[in-house]
Parts: structure tokens; sequence; C-alpha cells
């Protein structure tokens, strides 16, 4: 019985010793690949400053300045600086991270702990019991008419369509220039109208300046606006 209890034990000391084994194995593993690492990392820094320097040199020398190289650190000094980095940027990183979730938790209270305002309902008014009041409508504008113009106006008017249309009224020149008489009142198609001659033909001018008619034996036929080109009056 003593023989067995005396394995166990034994058995249980090598199972640790392996285990301490291991973990020292293991670490030294990791030991091996950091050193590797920041080797590598430490040859890049140098191949760094040294090509810094080297476009340095150059400047100084094209302008004729003194040259002062960047100062290579130890493999020792840039492995601090590095943590110093590493360790600010893990400040910076948790203080983030911080900020966010507290918008989150915020953003989260105010969700829940909202209430949307309740509209209270209005009581309908007895409508029956009060007796509605309209005010009369009154139109705001001003009744208006068709301007009458005057003779001369028309006149004028007749002036420009003869300038515009004197070919297809049947004259062989433009009678515009030539003197156009008469002044008179007269209906045509019920408008009321000013009537004028000019080189040897009848016309009717619309008071309102709507149309311009041309006499053709009794009847007044209606002469079309080109507005071609304008005279100037």
């Amino acid at each position: 019985m003593l023989y067995f209890i005396h394995t166990y034990e034994e058995g249980t000391a090598l199972s640790k010793e392996t285990k301490i084994a291991k973990k020292e194995q293991k670490a030294a593993k990791k030991a091996a690949k950091l050193e590797k690492r920041q080797t590598k990392d430490y040859a890049k820094l140098v191949a760094t400053i040294n090509k810094k320097n080297a476009k340095a040199e150059k400047k100084a020398n094209k302008k004729g300045k003194p040259f002062v190289p960047i100062a290579v650190p130890t493999q020792e000094e840039a492995l601090a600086a590095g943590s110093n980095q590493s360790t600010g940027r893990k400040v910076v990183t948790l203080i983030i991270l911080i900020l966010l979730i507290w918008i989150v938790v915020y953003f989260l209270v105010m969700w829940f702990t909202y209430v949307a305002p309740v509209k209270q309902a209005e009581t309908p008014e007895d409508t029956a019991s009060v007796a509605q009041e309209y005010d009369r409508y009154v139109n705001q504008h001003e009744i208006t008419t068709t301007k009458i113009y005057s003779v001369s106006e028309a006149k004028a008017v007749l002036k420009q369509v003869l300038h515009d249309n004197w070919k297809t009224l049947g004259y062989s020149s433009d009678p515009s220039s030539a003197s156009i008489n008469g002044g008179g009142n007269v209906t045509v198609n019920n408008i009321d109208c000013y009537s004028f001659t000019a080189s040897g033909k009848s016309y009717a001018v619309a008071m309102n300046l709507s149309a311009v008619y041309q006499k053709n034996g009794s009847e007044y036929k209606p002469v079309t606006f080109h507005e071609t080109e304008y005279l100037k009056f």
C-alpha cells in the first residue's frame, strides 16, 4: 500500500515539472518572437532615419548649409519610445471607447424614458345654439371696361398696319408715309370704329384698337396683324 502512494506522489511531481517546463518553453518562444520582431522593427527604423539623413544631407550640400543628421537611437531607446507611444494610443482608445459607451447608454435611457405628449380632446361646441354670422361678399376690385383710344392713336395703328401689310392690301408700294384722312365713327361687326381713308382705300379701326378693317365695296374685311417691322412715330 505504501508503494502505490509513493508512486502516485512521484507521478504528480513529474506532471507538475512537465507543465512548468512547457510554460517555460512557451514563454521562451514568445520572448524569441518578440525579440525577433523588435530587432526587425529597429532595423526598419534605422533604415528610415538613414534615408532621411541622406536626403537632408543632399539638400544641405546644394544650399551650402551645414548638415545636422537625425540621431539614431539605440534599440533600447527605440523600444522605450515605442512603449510610450503604444501606452498613449491605448489611453486615447480607452477614452474614445468610454465616450461611445456613454453616448449609447444615454440614448437608450432617453429612448425608453420618453413619453409622448397626449393631446387633450377638445369638447365640441353646441353649434345649434350659436347663430352663424357671415360677412356679405364684397368685390375688392373695381369694375373696368376696355379703354377707348383717341383718333390719333387709332391713326398710328392704321399707319403701322399699312406699313406691315401693304402688299396684301393691294398696294404697289408702302403707303404708310402718305396722308391718312378721316376720323369719323362707323360700326363694324357691332364694334365702334374710327373710319379713315389712305391712298384711295377706306379703313375702319376699332376704338379699343382690337381690330383693323379694309372696306371692299359695302363690306369691311379684317386685316391680319403681321408685325414684321415697327415704325417709329
